[in-house]
């Protein structure tokens, strides 16, 4: 799915080519002029939408699911924006059975994970909107917190862990406070599995075959999403 995350980022580079550079509006009769001032300098949002990861090279990461958002953000300088968000993901995995019975990898189970984050967006129109168009970039950092997994009795928990997500992304204003966000981004995290999986252990108090053998236990993986929703701009805090 990183492939959906090209063609949208294609998409908006396009959109901003084609609007041209914010300065080109200068000769324009304002009342005609393409380009609006963002009125407003705080955004509130709600999205939802979908997740398609992989959950590394097993699956017990967590994968694919549905994805909620909520973000608040301030217009701090005209083409920065800075912001935080939360967000909640119902999604899937895959655990490990060490069991003497049945040995490998079984699922998917659920597995939900909460977010918290702090934002950057870049907004590639500055401070102004294009025919009612304002494309972005940014980038999240934040901590996911995983929720248990019953089922998994390995030793491996998804657990706390810290992500960094590249995203890109269009609001498009239906009026000067209310508008539509649409977003791609790609949500980063480090899976660490247990020692055990490389271990063969005779004495039955772990697997009999090692189910990482030669394998690494840290990777990183990618968790593609996809959201949209609506927001509403309201009074600029600083000014």
């Amino acid at each position: 799915m990183l492939s959906i995350l090209v063609r949208i980022t294609s998409a908006v580079v396009l959109a901003v080519a084609l609007a041209g550079p914010v300065q080109a509006q200068v000769g324009h009769d304002p009342a005609r002029s393409p380009y609006r001032d963002l009125r407003w300098g705080q955004f509130i949002s709600l999205s939802a939408g979908q997740a398609f990861g992989a959950g590394g090279s097993h699956g017990l990461g967590p994968q694919d699911g549905r994805v909620i958002w909520a973000r608040h953000e301030f217009l701090a300088d005209r083409p920065l924006t800075i912001g935080f968000g939360a967000g909640y993901a119902q999604l899937q995995r895959n655990f490990a059975d060490t069991s003497l019975s049945g040995q490998g990898f079984r699922g998917p189970v659920d597995q939900n994970v909460w977010f918290a984050e702090g934002v950057l967006q870049l907004n590639l129109t500055g401070g102004k909107t294009w025919n009612s168009l304002a494309p972005y970039i940014g980038l999240g950092l934040g901590l996911a917190f995983g929720e248990n997994v019953p089922e998994d009795r390995s030793g491996y928990k998804f657990g706390t862990k810290f992500y960094f997500a590249p995203a890109v992304g269009l609001r498009t204003f239906v009026t000067r406070r209310l508008y539509v966000r649409a977003e791609a981004r790609a949500v980063f995290w480090n899976l660490s599995y247990p020692a055990l999986y490389r271990t063969y252990d005779p004495d039955g108090l772990g697997p009999m075959q090692p189910l990482l053998a030669d394998q690494p236990l840290k990777e990183w993986a990618p968790t593609p999403m996809l959201h949209a929703g609506l927001g509403y701009a309201f009074r600029n805090p600083f000014f």
